[in-house]
């Protein structure tokens, strides 16, 4: 599917993986071919990391992607506080945040993109149970009490708040700006918000 528009890929960078710069190009040059005519731009957060962005990183990053912004903190403020900094930086209508190491499926990143294309003003990625086959189990277990706390006894919206996959247009920035949370729950904070706003177009998608 082509558009003519512009998304704002915000990414948070802490102590990343060896090889992350690699990956990330790669997953972006997919990511564009996916869909077609869509101007893809790319801001980048380091949030205080002390290992994993040297100077050759951020020039393989730069001459890789081509249209990409490097925001530095001078020290760890988390993932939330990260993401704020980055989608304040501005730089388009439509914003989509992943992780460093981009561990979705370019299907799971594509369809997150185009439901914002075709108007969802928020969008939410939900990881099925089967995720949950890849991850160790303590991670697994913190991961689905969690889960089940937020559907039986908080009654969310959605139960898989914690999904590193999301995206909004200006109206959902508005919401996701207003968070304050600066670390872990960021996610919960903004789900908690949008769930509140009955104006808002909010679309789930399968994140795998």
């Amino acid at each position: 599917m082509e558009h003519s528009a512009r998304i704002q890929i915000i990414i948070p960078c802490y102590n990343p993986p060896v090889g992350w710069a690699a990956r990330l190009i790669e997953r972006a040059g997919v990511l564009q071919r996916e869909l077609g005519g869509v101007a893809l731009g790319y801001t980048l957060v380091n949030d205080g990391s002390t290992r994993g962005v040297s100077d050759a990183e951020r020039e393989v990053v730069r001459s890789g992607l081509g249209d990409v912004r490097w925001i530095d903190h001078a020290e760890n403020k988390g993932k939330g506080t990260a993401l704020r900094t980055g989608v304040d930086a501005g730089g388009a209508g439509i914003y989509l945040f992943t992780d460093v190491d981009i561990p979705y499926t370019m299907e799971s990143m594509v369809r997150a993109c185009n439901a914002l294309l075709e108007g969802a003003d928020v969008v939410l990625g939900y990881r099925q149970d089967d995720y949950y086959e890849r991850v160790p189990l303590a991670r697994r277990m913190i991961s689905k009490t969690f889960r089940w706390v937020l559907r039986n006894v908080m009654r969310f919206p959605i139960s898989d708040t914690q999904c590193g996959l999301k995206g909004f247009n200006e109206q959902g920035r508005s919401v996701f700006m207003a968070t304050t949370i600066e670390r872990f729950l960021f996610d919960m904070e903004f789900v908690m918000l949008i769930a509140r706003r009955k104006d808002l177009i909010v679309r789930t998608i399968d994140a795998r």
